[in-house]
C-alpha cells in the first residue's frame, strides 16, 4: 500500500507505507530520533514545561498559503500580524508556572510513571489506569515519539521535514465519529493508528497487535487530556483569570466520556448498485445539496469540488486545506460511515461546520455524491458535465 503526497499539478510522490513503518522502527536504534533500544523512560525524567505560543484567536480572513514544513513556530507567531492573537506563556511569573507544573506532575505523573490521579469511574471506563498507561507509554516511545514528541506536541525530531504532526495538547482531533465535540471514540483512534492517514506521513501500524494499538490509543488520550488541562489553565492565567485545574480535569474527562457514549452512525440505506437508478438519483440529490447557495454549503469551501479550496486556519494556528473530492484519496477515510461522520458532525478543529439540520437521508445523499465524484463513470450525465466541464 502506498501513501500519496500531493505535489505540483498532477505530480505525485508515492511512498510505501511499509517503508514508513520501517523508519518508525529505526527510532529504536541508538542515534535514531534520540531513542535507545529500551522502551523505558528514565525515572527522573519529567514532561517539559510548555514554552510555545498559545493560539487565542485565529485570523478572520482565509489563509494566504499552505504551511512550510519546519516553520511551525514562525508561522504561528505571524498570526498576530494577520489579525489573530497568540501569547507566549514564558512571560508568566515563575511562581505561577511553578504551581502549574506542580499540579501537572502530581496529577499526571511522569513519562516513566504516567497516571491520572483523580477519583473518577471515567478513568477506568476509558482504560486510563496506571497499568494501561505504563504499557501504552512504552509503545508510544517506540512508535510515535519521533513525530509527536514526548508531551504529544507534534514537535518531534521528524517535524522539521514533514507536514506538521498532530499536536494533541488542545484535546482536539479532526476525524471523529462522535459528533461535534471534537473528541474521538477509542475506536476512532485505534482505526487511525491501524490504517494511518492517507496522503500524509502518518503511516499504518497495522502490523502491531490489536491490543497494542488499543494501548497506544489510550496513551494518546492521556496526553490529550493532560495537554488540554495545561492549555486551558495557561490560557486563563495569561488572561489574568481564576484557574481551577482540578475542575478543568473533571470537565475534560466528562467530554471524553460523552464522546465514547455518543450515538452510532445511522444505518446506511440501500440505494442499489453503484450506477443503478436509485444510486444515481441519490448522487443527483447530493450534488444539489453540495452546490446549494446557502450558508455553510459545501461548495463555499470546497471550490470547484475541492480543486480551488478556501484555505482555513485550524485551532492549532496552522493551515488546513479542504479536501479535493475529484481525487481518489480522502485523508479521513472513504468508507460511507467516514464521510457521513464528517458531514453530520463537521470538523470543529478546522472550522468545518456540522450539519445537524440535514435529515439522515440528505446526509447519505451527500455521501453518495462525494464518494462518486472522483469516478466519472459513476456520475449521471448532468452531474458529470458540472463537475468535469469540457
Amino acid at each position: 500500500m502506498a501513501v500519496t503526497y500531493p505535489g505540483r499539478g498532477r505530480f505525485r510522490v508515492a511512498v510505501s507505507t511499509a517503508l514508513l513503518v520501517t523508519c518508525s522502527a529505526l527510532t529504536l536504534l541508538p542515534g535514531c530520533g534520540g531513542c535507545t533500544s529500551t522502551p523505558d523512560y528514565p525515572p527522573n525524567l519529567t514532561f517539559p514545561t510548555r514554552a510555545d505560543r498559545l493560539v487565542l484567536k485565529l485570523p478572520d480572513k482565509p489563509a494566504p498559503a499552505t504551511n512550510d514544513p519546519g516553520k511551525r513556530e514562525e508561522e504561528i507567531a505571524a498570526l498576530d500580524s494577520l489579525g489573530g492573537k497568540t501569547v507566549l506563556v514564558t512571560g508568566l511569573s515563575t511562581e505561577v508556572r511553578g504551581a502549574q507544573d506542580t499540579f501537572l506532575k502530581d496529577t499526571f505523573g511522569t513519562p516513566a510513571a504516567p497516571t491520572i490521579a483523580v477519583t473518577s469511574e471515567t478513568v477506568a471506563h476509558l482504560k486510563l489506569t496506571n497499568a494501561h498507561l505504563a504499557e501504552g507509554g512504552k509503545l508510544y516511545r517506540r512508535h510515535c515519539l519521533q513525530c509527536h514528541n514526548m508531551a504529544g506536541d507534534g514537535r518531534g525530531t521528524s517535524g522539521a521535514t514533514i507536514p506538521f504532526p498532530r499536536d494533541y495538547r488542545q484535546g482536539q482531533f479532526k476525524f471523529v465519529s462522535s459528533g461535534e465535540s471534537g473528541k474521538p471514540r477509542r475506536a476512532d483512534l485505534v482505526r487511525t493508528i491501524a490504517e494511518g492517514l492517507k496522503a500524509t506521513p502518518m503511516p499504518s501500524f497495522g502490523l502491531l497487535q490489536e491490543g497494542e494499538r488499543d494501548l497506544l490509543a489510550g496513551y494518546v488520550t492521556y496526553l490529550a487530556i493532560r495537554g488540554q488541562v495545561e492549555f486551558e489553565s495557561l490560557r486563563a492565567l495569561a488572561a489574568g483569570e481564576t484557574n481551577d485545574p482540578g475542575a478543568r480535569l473533571k470537565a475534560v474527562l466528562a467530554e471524553w466520556e460523552k464522546a465514547e457514549s455518543a450515538p452510532p452512525i445511522p444505518t446506511e440505506p440501500d440505494d442499489g448498485p453503484v450506477g443503478g437508478p436509485k444510486h444515481q438519483d441519490a448522487v443527483r440529490r447530493g450534488f444539489a445539496l453540495f452546490t446549494a447557495k446557502v450558508d455553510n454549503s459545501c461548495i463555499s469551501c470546497h471550490g470547484e469540488f475541492g480543486r480551488k479550496p478556501v484555505l482555513r486556519y485550524d485551532v492549532w494556528g496552522t493551515v488546513a486545506k479542504p479536501a479535493d473530492f475529484t481525487q481518489l484519496t480522502l485523508k479521513s477515510g472513504s468508507r460511507p460511515e467516514d464521510v457521513f461522520a464528517r458531514v453530520r458532525g463537521g470538523i470543529p478543529a478546522v472550522g468545518m461546520p456540522a450539519h445537524p439540520k440535514y435529515s439522515d437521508r440528505e446526509v447519505w445523499d451527500l455521501v453518495r455524491f462525494v464518494r462518486s465524484a472522483p469516478y466519472m463513470a459513476q456520475l449521471p450525465p448532468d452531474v458529470l458535465s458540472a463537475v468535469y466541464p469540457k
